[in-house]
């Protein structure tokens, strides 16, 4: 019996020894300053307003922990580890991004004052965050070593969204839903900027889902790292998850900024202008007029021939291939100086540009455009990225020299405040050129930054992850193998129908003819010219500021702060604007006849993609991962 208990002290002595060196093993536990917090954000009031509640929210929770007694906590609760994209970054167009900003997220936030955090959170505005269950689960991983966690997505078929990757298998790829936040640890985003600052002509020239594209860093051609899925980041709300994606709804809850009607929003507010073409007057018109423009007040359809069937209103510029400008800029033009004559139009606030075949919702629009004031500078839609990560021959740079631009086909939202200005100060270099990026260079040239909404689709619902689709969504875009009655009655018949009831409006039958509610032109009303194409670079011109990469231009004398008054015309001087090799290259690619003569609002980025998938097939070889399409090839 004494050697047996001689034995078990031993035993025990030993285990004593044992457990501290175990638990030095082990990663620490985890405090609430320890996580770092970066809020994609947006300078907009609205946006704004809520990534500061997030924000709140955290820094409140933090310091409740903190009072119940966190031992390793210390004073540290004024959130200096929570922060905002457009406070912290403000000067890069790309921090939505989040590659390009990679080392300045490590030089800014890693080694701010919490120079020993061990984990950043990269989550949106419209994320929730428990951060008693984010330390809980983050404490019982390896912070030491490279983690990449996050709520799984993958693409059900291949999507031009996402330059047709992993076409062979687009669903075996995972990336991460942002709403519903990511985890990195440091180890992760150093290995990342290492990656970056050798990947040279690899370097991607546009951004278009920044979740997609951080994950093909991550993954580095099979030899990175995986998104890693974790259940606490959720994209719903659930028991246990310490993130969760809340949906883009509670509108109802917006300031009315309304100068016309201060109760609730009116789409009698928006003028709804359609770029057509003779060859979809019998396709696609009547699609749009048998479903959301029944519920439209201000409908313009603007064609290259006058159908009085419809109508059409006729502009003066042949059709293009590709880009559209020309025709954009002389829609605008003749959108302009009827506000100015046209005394029905006396109420329009804003100016929606949609394609024959995007497919909206009135009232959803109507519902978003309450949450900001018609009186300020207003660009929306969904945003895309160009060149918005840079290579200077030895390194990638984030200069701010690249831009955003708000894509076509979900459509164009534009305060008619701005209108005068951008027109009096942009021209386009020809008639083919891609007209949502030159009107975003023009806008960016005015100090004037497009607001991102998750609401506008530039594609098809079936090119999205469902669980990123909100039910308060405004636009798809594409007809291409979808049923369009079928999408809109799936997403926006009974928002619309409900909307006008509640209104007592009743909408225009679809055998209704459209009203035309154009003054009838006197003798002297003559076409407007297309003054906007630059003919020459002989005058002289004030200028204003620096311009994305790509673009350089001369801008009128006028100030954009003032404005053309109401009862004035927009001056015809404006912006030369010659274009680099880039842009030379991209109006000169071929594109499929399928999307050449359709003369719609492409998102330019995502033609040269689809044209370059369908050549692919006959030289897959030239890729080095034949599964997946490289983004400089275009």
């Amino acid at each position: 019996m004494h050697s047996l208990a001689l034995i078990l002290a031993v035993l025990q002595q030993l285990v004593t020894q044992i457990q501290p060196a175990a638990a030095s093993l082990a990663a620490p536990a985890l405090a609430p300053h320890d996580i770092s917090y970066l809020i994609l954000s947006q300078p907009s009031s609205f946006h704004a307003e809520r990534a500061q509640a997030l924000r709140r929210s955290i820094v409140d929770q933090q310091s409740t922990l903190i009072r119940l007694g966190d031992q390793r906590a210390n004073a540290q609760t004024d959130g200096g580890n929570v922060h905002l994209s457009h406070e912290i970054f403000a000067d890069h167009e790309g921090s939505w991004a989040i590659t390009p900003i990679l080392k300045h997220i490590r030089a800014s936030i890693l080694k701010a004052r919490h120079a020993g955090t061990r984990w950043l959170i990269i989550c949106e505005e419209n994320s929730h965050v428990n951060v008693s269950l984010l330390t809980h689960h983050l404490g019982k991983e390896d912070y030491r070593q490279e983690l990449f966690f996050g709520y799984p997505l993958y693409d059900r078929e291949a999507t031009i969204i996402h330059h047709f990757a992993f076409f062979k298998n687009p669903s075996g790829f995972l990336y991460p839903y942002l709403r519903a936040g990511i985890a990195l640890t440091v180890p992760l985003v150093d290995n990342l900027i290492q990656l970056l600052s050798s990947a040279g002509s690899t370097l991607t020239e546009f951004f278009i889902d920044a979740a997609h594209e951080f994950a093909l860093l991550a993954w580095h051609s099979g030899k990175g790292n995986r998104l890693t899925p974790v259940s606490y980041l959720c994209a719903r709300p659930g028991e246990g998850c310490a993130i969760h994606a809340t949906p883009v709804t509670g509108l109802e809850t917006c300031i009315c900024h309304s100068p016309v009607d201060t109760t609730a929003p009116s789409t009698e507010q928006i003028l709804f202008a359609v770029k057509t073409c003779e060859k979809f007057h019998s396709e696609r018109v009547p699609v749009l007029q048998k479903t959301w423009a029944k519920y439209v007040r201000h409908l313009r359809l603007y064609s290259d021939t006058s159908d009085s069937r419809i109508p059409t209103i006729a502009t003066t510029i042949p059709n293009t291939s590709i880009g559209h400008c020309a025709k954009t800029l002389e829609i605008l033009h003749l959108i302009n100086e009827e506000i100015l004559e046209n005394p029905l139009l006396a109420d329009v606030r804003w100016i929606m540009l949609v394609d024959d075949d995007t497919i909206l919702s009135p009232s959803a629009l109507a519902r978003y455009l309450s949450c900001f004031n018609p009186d300020q500078d207003v660009y929306m839609g969904e945003r895309y990225g160009y060149h918005l990560l840079a290579w200077d021959g030895s390194e990638a740079t984030d200069d701010g020299q690249g831009y955003n631009y708000v894509t076509g086909g979900g459509g164009i939202v534009i305060s008619v405040k701005i209108l005068a200005a951008l027109l009096s100060s942009c021209e386009c270099p020809s008639a083919s050129s891609p007209d949502d990026m030159i009107i975003a260079a023009c806008l960016y040239r005015l100090g004037v930054r497009p607001i991102h909404s998750p609401l506008f689709h530039q594609a098809r619902p079936s090119d999205y992850p469902p669980e990123t689709l909100d039910a308060g969504s405004i636009s798809f875009h594409k007809h291409w193998q979808i049923d369009p009655y079928q999408v809109y009655n799936r997403w926006f018949r009974q928002h619309d129908e409900m909307w006008y009831r509640d209104r007592k409006s009743t909408p225009r039958s679809s055998q209704e003819p459209f009203v035309d509610d154009r003054p009838t032109p006197t003798e002297d009303t003559t076409l407007l010219q297309p003054k906007h194409i630059s003919n020459d670079n002989d005058s002289t011109r004030e200028e204003h500021g620096r311009l994305p990469r790509g673009i350089t231009t001369k801008v009128a004398a006028s100030q954009h702060s003032v404005h053309n008054k109401p009862d004035q015309k927009p001056k015809s001087a404006g912006v030369t604007t010659p274009m680099t090799n880039d842009y030379r290259r991209y109006q000169s690619e071929h594109i499929s006849k399928h999307f050449c003569e359709n003369n719609e609002l492409q998102s330019n980025s995502n033609m040269l993609l689809l044209s370059k998938h369908r050549q692919s097939s006959a030289s897959s070889s030239r890729f080095q991962e034949p599964n997946i399409i490289k983004h400089t090839e275009f």
